[in-house]
C-alpha cells in the first residue's frame, strides 16, 4: 500500500505471470482526498476515435480493499463507473484482470511475444483526484525490453504527472525489439518495430527525416523533445493508426508486403499523417474536447479538421518533403476520389453533421448514402480551401501554424466560428470562403465539381474513364463476391435490384441482362439500356507546371 508520503500520489502496478491467458493483472493503489461517495471511472471511449468503445466489457474479477485490507463495499453507477464512500486520507487497493485480445492501434494485446498496452483501455479515473500524479510500476521480468512513452523513473517505474497524461499513453514489453533513431531540430524521433522488417533501413529513415523535418518547418516547432512511432508489423493484413502527445501506435499487414513500393507508400503515408496529429488533434483541439472526458459521449463538428486537414497533410508533406511524387500523391488523392464518387451522402447529411454523428455510425458504412466520410471528404474540403488560400496569397499549412500558435499552444480550444475566422483572416477576398463554407461545409452541394475544376490552377488534368465493371459502369450497381453491395440512387436497377441479392449472371447483347437470386429465395430477371457512365474511374495527369503549383509544392 502506499506510505504516508506517497499520499499525493497514485500508483499503477502491472503483472502479467502467463502471457498465453491475455489477461493483465492491475493493482490501483490511492488515497481518497474527501469524505463521501467516490467514483472510480473506466474509460468508454478513446482520443482519435470518436465511438464508444466500453472498456469495462474486458474486467475480469474487481477487488477492492482498504488499508486494513478490509474489503469495501462498492456498487456500481454506470457500465464504466464504481462508487464507493470513502474517508479522507484513506489508502484503498482495488485489484482487476484486464483482457488483452485487440490487435489494434488504440487496443491491448498479450501473447508469448509481448505485452502491448494503451493504457486508455484499462486504466481508471479517480474523479476527484484527475490531477494528481500516478506512477506506473511494470512487474513482467519475462520480458525483458520496456518501451513506454511516459518519462521513466526508475529500472521498472515510469510516471504521468496527470491522468489525461497516463491514458495518453503506450507500453510495449518484449524481449525482441528492432530499434531505430533520427535527430531532427532539437528533438529526438525513435522508431520501434515489433514484428519482420522487408524493407531498406536507410531508406526508410531517411524518407522519416525528410516529412519530419518539412512538417516542423511549417511549424515553426516540435512539441516534445523526444517522440516515438511505435510499429506492429503483423503477419496479416491490417492497416491503423493512433495519435498520442508524444508518440504514435500503427500497426501494419502483412510485414513483408512492405517489400513493394506500393505498399511502403501506404505506411509512409500512415506514419506522416500519424505524425501531424502531434499538433492537430493532440494539442490544436476543439474547446469540447479540451480536455477529454472519457466518460460519455463528446460532440464536435469539427471531424474536417480533426481528420480531413490530417488527411490532407498528411500526404501532402511527404509530397512537400520529397518522399512522394507528384504522380504519388495524384494516385493518392485518386484513391480517395474512388471512395467518395462512390457515396452520395453528401446530397443527405453535411460533414458537420456528420462529425457530429460518429458516435451514432461514423466507422460503419451504415445505410446506403446517409453520410460523408470526415476523412476522405474532409481531405477534398481542405485540398480546395489550400488551393484557394494559395490563390489569395496564404496557404493551410500557414492558417495551421496560425492554429498551434493562437490555440494549440497555450492550450486553449478553438470553436467553429473562431477556428473558421483563422481561416477568413488570411484571405484577400473572404466572401469566397463565405459562399464555400456554405455550400460545400454546412450545405450539401457537390464538392467533385468544386475540386475538378481547383486541379487545373495546378495545371493537373482531370480524366475520367469508364468503371471497368460492367454492372458499375452501366447501371451504377457495385458487388462484392458476388453480391450487390451499392445501387446508385439515379440507376434505371435502383427500383428492381435490392442490396444482397446475388448476381446469378449477366450479358450484354442489345440490352444489358441481369439474373440475380434474392435473399428470400426469389429470382429475378431484368433488362436494361447499358448506356449508363456510373462510377467513373478518375485519372490526375500533371501537365505543364503552373506558378501555383510551385507555391504549393514549396
Amino acid at each position: 500500500m502506499l506510505d504516508i508520503q506517497e499520499i499525493s500520489m497514485h500508483k499503477y502496478t502491472l503483472r502479467c505471470p502467463n502471457p498465453n491467458s491475455q489477461f493483465l493483472q492491475i493493482q490501483l493503489e490511492f488515497t481518497a482526498h474527501s469524505d463521501g461517495t467516490q467514483l472510480l471511472q473506466l474509460p468508454s471511449w478513446r482520443a482519435g476515435r470518436y465511438q464508444l468503445a466500453n472498456y469495462a466489457q474486458f474486467i475480469r474479477k474487481f477487488i477492492f480493499t482498504d488499508s486494513g485490507k478490509k474489503s469495501v463495499k462498492f456498487q456500481k453507477t454506470s457500465k464504466d463507473c464504481w462508487s464507493f464512500e470513502g474517508k479522507k486520507n484513506e489508502n484503498y487497493l482495488i485489484e482487476y484482470d484486464f483482457f488483452c485480445a485487440r490487435m489494434d492501434a488504440g487496443g491491448a494485446w498479450i501473447d508469448e511475444k509481448q505485452v502491448y498496452i494503451n493504457f486508455i483501455n484499462c486504466c481508471f479515473e479517480v474523479k476527484d483526484a484527475t490531477e494528481t500524479s500516478i506512477f506506473l510500476t511494470i512487474d513482467i521480468p519475462s520480458f525483458d525490453q520496456i518501451i513506454c512513452t511516459l518519462p521513466k523513473q526508475q529500472h521498472n517505474t515510469w510516471i504521468a504527472q496527470d491522468y489525461q497524461m497516463l491514458v495518453d499513453s503506450t507500453l510495449l514489453a518484449t524481449n525482441k525489439i528492432t530499434h531505430w533513431v533520427y535527430q531532427t531540430n532539437e528533438s529526438l524521433f525513435n522508431i520501434w518495430i515489433q514484428g519482420s522488417i522487408h524493407f531498406d533501413k536507410e531508406s526508410f529513415i531517411e524518407n522519416f527525416k525528410k516529412f519530419t523535418s518539412t512538417q516542423i518547418r511549417d511549424f515553426g516547432e516540435f512539441p516534445e523533445q523526444e517522440y516515438h512511432f511505435i510499429f506492429q508489423l503483423l503477419p496479416y493484413k491490417h492497416y491503423h493508426g493512433v495519435e498520442h502527445q508524444k508518440g504514435t501506435v500503427i500497426t501494419y499487414g502483412p510485414a513483408e508486403s512492405l517489400s513493394n513500393p506500393d505498399k511502403m507508400e501506404d505506411l509512409l503515408g500512415v506514419s506522416a499523417h500519424e505524425l501531424y496529429h502531434a499538433w492537430n488533434v493532440c494539442r490544436i483541439r476543439p474547446a469540447e474536447l479540451l480536455p477529454y472526458d472519457f466518460s460519455k459521449e463528446t460532440y464536435t463538428k469539427a471531424g474536417w479538421v480533426l481528420e480531413g486537414v490530417t488527411t490532407y497533410m498528411g500526404d501532402l508533406y511527404l509530397l512537400k518533403s520529397g518522399v512522394y511524387s507528384l504522380e504519388i500523391f495524384l494516385k493518392q488523392i485518386e484513391t480517395t476520389l474512388k471512395r467518395e464518387i462512390v457515396n452520395s451522402g453528401w446530397e443527405n447529411h453535411t460533414i458537420l453533421d456528420s462529425s457530429f454523428d460518429l458516435w451514432l455510425d461514423g466507422y460503419q458504412p451504415g445505410i446506403p448514402d446517409r453520410k460523408v466520410n470526415i476523412y476522405t471528404h474532409g481531405c477534398l474540403i481542405s485540398y480546395c480551401l489550400d488551393l484557394m488560400l494559395l490563390e489569395q496569397g496564404s496557404s493551410l499549412p500557414h492558417v495551421m501554424r496560425l492554429a498551434w500558435e493562437k490555440f494549440g499552444k497555450p492550450r486553449i480550444g478553438y470553436t467553429a466560428s473562431s477556428f473558421w475566422n483563422l481561416i477568413i483572416s488570411q484571405a484577400n477576398q473572404p466572401e469566397d470562403f463565405q459562399i464555400f463554407y456554405k455550400q460545400f461545409i454546412e450545405g450539401n452541394e457537390n464538392l467533385l465539381e468544386f475540386f475538378f475544376e481547383k486541379m487545373k490552377g495546378l495545371g493537373i488534368k482531370v480524366h475520367k474513364n469508364q468503371n471497368a465493371d460492367n454492372l458499375a459502369a452501366k447501371i451504377g450497381v457495385l458487388s462484392q463476391e458476388g453480391r450487390i453491395t451499392k445501387i446508385h440512387q439515379n440507376s434505371p436497377a435502383f427500383s428492381d435490384l435490392m442490396i444482397g441479392d446475388r448476381i446469378k449472371s449477366e450479358e450484354i447483347g442489345n440490352k444489358l441482362l441481369v439474373k440475380v437470386e434474392r435473399i428470400n429465395g426469389s429470382d429475378f430477371e431484368f433488362s436494361y439500356d447499358h448506356n449508363g457512365d456510373y462510377y467513373p474511374e478518375i485519372l490526375l495527369l500533371p501537365e505543364k507546371e503552373t506558378e501555383l503549383r510551385k507555391k504549393w509544392m514549396e
